[in-house]
């Protein structure tokens, strides 16, 4: 390498240093809505984690009836056990508590699906069975890409609408008998799901 190499060589360095800062910012640009998107399952994910003081979850369970349905997360509370199911439906969702069929809009087509409250219910109530005297409920969670423009039941929630009921403790209490059957539950879902502290 001779003197005159230098500037050309120091010209190289410079184009390097300033294309490469370039190059990330367009592959950040370009990719953001999956960056995005990314960022905000990992927050719901996150936010599903810390619910209740324990978890069950993705549990077979049986239905009574020789057949088995998934239970997304079993949460226990201080006076009680919460079923929640996770439901993945992008687009403006229109729904009531007592209608046979519930619509999805994605664009401009629409999408009907059936009430999902129908086999939340029928879960909450195996699950009940199971532990009777202890309060057990049941949500639907629908994550960030889903709207409600009209509104939505009580027991439909988001990431924005956690009811105090499920959010942690920082001093939990629980009663003796929800423990009990928190246990009961946990014996019974032994080797069927995974639990989540």
């Amino acid at each position: 390498m001779t003197i005159s190499d230098i500037p050309q060589t120091i010209d190289n360095y410079i184009i390097a240093s300033v294309l490469a800062p370039v190059s990330l910012l367009v592959v950040i640009f370009l990719a953001r809505s999956k960056i995005k998107h990314a960022w905000l399952n990992f927050k719901t994910r996150y936010r599903l984690n810390r619910l209740g003081l324990k978890q069950i979850a993705n549990v077979q369970w049986p239905d009574g009836l020789g057949h088995y349905f998934t239970i997304d997360r079993l949460i226990l509370r201080n006076n009680g056990i919460t079923l929640l199911v996770y439901k993945q439906y992008p687009g403006k969702i229109f729904c009531a508590d007592h209608i046979d069929d519930w619509t999805q809009m994605l664009g401009q087509k629409s999408y009907r699906f059936k009430n999902p409250f129908y086999d939340l219910d029928y879960q909450v109530k195996t699950i009940a069975s199971c532990i009777p005297g202890v309060p057990v409920n049941g949500f639907l969670f629908f994550d960030q890409l889903a709207e409600f423009p009209k509104g939505h039941p009580d027991r439909v929630i988001h990431i924005k609408n956690i009811p105090e009921e499920l959010k942690q403790n920082k001093r939990p209490q629980v009663e003796k008998s929800v423990l009990a059957a928190w246990n009961k539950l946990l014996t019974m879902a032994k080797n069927k799901g995974k639990l989540r502290k």
